[in-house]
């Protein structure tokens, strides 16, 4: 009966499946083997000890859906090998190595009514409505008598607690912390302003007139007009970091306790007017919806771009490109002052998706406390760095470094780490170290500027991630919301596509633009976010 109940309410889940602070604090280790109830004691007699990070006096193996960065679960992963030598406990990955596409394997899941014991998804909303609906599990109990690192750093840190806390009290994953507050930055290319006479840009109509040079003044010197001034690697929310620049977007955001939809905003009147002027005098990537990701590759080892907003790997090419193009340097600017001379940088760091047990586990207690092992001392330095020894060595006063195996190998350093299942999106604390160590002496210069002015980023900010709010909803909300951004969302992008590229009039449309936003429900979708909203500010201030 109990089966048959959770694969309806995973079918349930299926149809309406997906249309930074750090931890802190001393970690400890975890107690293993003590008071679990009988029936899922790992073995031997009631309080019996285990030695060192077992969590289970017995090989276990459970099964696992994850998939990140297109790479699904492998248990031959080293760091994984290791874990289960440590813990006793190992995981069977579900989704095919040949299936990357997440989301179709998430509702294939859910659909067959066969959940994996620990799921774990990109979509942290998607987490807690399978918890909603039965198919994740709380554990708010399991994490107060089996996990004492979580429960200390929920009590510690009050941003992942709100995280990993879904509106009706309970948790249903563990998300990913995050130590770091930066986490892109404005590059720009130094050697081209130096040849040609130029100071750092300070705002955006400086900004302007820097990149109006780049492509008019030949600064890679071939005598072509070739040159690339702003170009951005982010996919389908590369429009977006080009309009932070006016500070707006074409999203929800928060202004003073209250949530606009910006596309009605006057900024975003001066984000647009702004691109279609940058985008006519290419000065923006004229393949800006098209390129994708390669576009940073292609750009600057070809001596064509001159500007980007991008992660701290950005200034990797001044080691990389050095002999190909002499003087090739990218160098960190604070972000530009908008057109109100307000300095801000809107992308930084939240807790984000995580893993939760499956209401078909049938040892939870146990997986509880393999996921504890990840928050103790021993599991965030595995984790995190590896395997001491081969990927990184430890100093005598504690701290870290990798090893030529990490940072010499023919992958990123990141590239390396997650090819050994380092740094998988589950239930941690990511260490603000390991990723400082990584970095070049220019992304060290990076993440300092950006890290020492915590008033360029937004105070009370909900998790804003890859340009969009993430708030909680309702049950009751949740669809509903949701069908109403399938129709507002890819209606504004299409409009906002067509105005940059000059298909369409922005000037003559905007009005009528307007009230096709009010047809389709946004002040509507407006009402439910700021519910959301101030639920959030509430759940702050607790």
């Amino acid at each position: 009966m109990r089966k048959q109940q959770v694969i309806a309410l995973a079918l349930a889940a299926a149809s309406t499946a997906s249309l930074v602070t750090g931890c802190g604090g001393k970690k400890e280790e975890a107690p293993a083997g003590n008071g679990q109830p009988a029936a899922t004691q790992a073995a031997g007699a009631e309080g019996e000890k285990l030695e060192g990070s077992l969590v289970s006096a017995e090989p276990k193996e459970f099964t696992i859906f994850l998939n990140f960065n297109n790479m699904p679960f492998d248990p031959t992963w080293q760091v994984w090998q290791e874990a289960a030598k440590r813990t006793n406990v190992s995981l069977k990955g579900t989704i095919s190595k040949t299936n990357s596409n997440e989301e179709e394997a998430f509702n294939l899941m859910l659909s067959s009514g066969q959940l994996s014991d620990i799921i774990g998804y990109v979509d942290a909303s998607e987490l807690e409505k399978l918890g909603r609906d039965g198919g994740l599990i709380p554990l708010n109990d399991l994490i107060e008598e089996h996990a004492p690192n979580i429960k200390r750093v929920m009590e510690e840190d009050d941003r992942y607690r709100q995280s990993a806390t879904s509106l009706d009290g309970n948790i249903y994953y563990l998300p990913k912390n995050q130590e770091l507050l930066s986490a892109e930055y404005w590059w720009i290319r130094e050697d081209w302003l130096t040849k040609l006479g130029l100071e750092v840009p300070t705002t955006v109509d400086e900004l302007h007139d820097v990149l109006y040079a780049f492509r008019n003044e030949d600064p890679n010197g071939n005598g072509l007009k070739d040159e690339v001034p702003l170009f951005d690697r982010a996919g389908w929310k590369m429009p977006e970091e080009y309009l932070y620049l006016w500070d707006t977007s074409t999203t929800f955001y928060p202004r003073d306790g209250k949530i606009t939809f910006e596309p009605m905003e006057e900024n975003f009147k001066d984000g647009v007017r702004g691109m279609i002027q940058w985008y006519k005098e290419g000065i923006i990537d004229p393949e800006i919806f098209t390129r994708g990701a390669s576009s940073r590759d292609t750009l600057l080892s070809g001596n064509l771009g001159g500007c980007t907003h991008d992660w701290v790997s950005a200034g990797n090419y001044n080691t990389s490109l050095a002999e190909a193009i002499p003087g090739f340097k990218m160098i960190p600017i604070a972000p530009p002052a908008d057109q109100h001379g307000v300095v801000k940088e809107r992308v930084s760091r939240y807790p984000g998706a995580g893993w939760g047990i499956s209401s078909q586990c049938k040892d939870p207690v146990t997986v509880i406390k393999f996921m504890d092992y990840f928050f103790s001392e021993e599991g965030d330095e595995l984790i995190n760095w590896g395997i001491e020894g081969d990927t990184y060595t430890k100093n005598a006063d504690g701290t870290k470094q990798f090893t030529d195996k990490v940072l010499k190998s023919e992958l990123t350093p990141i590239g390396y780490l997650r090819s050994i299942g380092a740094q998988y999106r589950i239930g941690m604390c990511q260490d603000g170290e390991y990723e400082k160590a990584t970095m070049t002496e220019i992304g060290k210069e990076a993440s300092e500027l950006y890290n020492a002015h915590p008033e360029w980023f937004g105070e009370d900010m909900p998790p804003y991630a890859d340009g969009e709010l993430e708030l909680k909803y309702s049950a009751e909300v949740d669809t509903e919301y949701k069908n109403l951004m399938a129709n507002i969302q890819p209606y504004v992008e299409e409009k906002f596509q067509s105005w940059i590229l000059g298909v369409n009039d922005f000037e003559a449309e905007y009005d009528q633009f307007i009230e096709e936003l009010k047809a389709r429900g946004i002040e509507r979708a407006l009402e439910i976010n700021q519910e959301a909203y101030e639920t959030y500010l509430n759940g702050s201030a607790n």
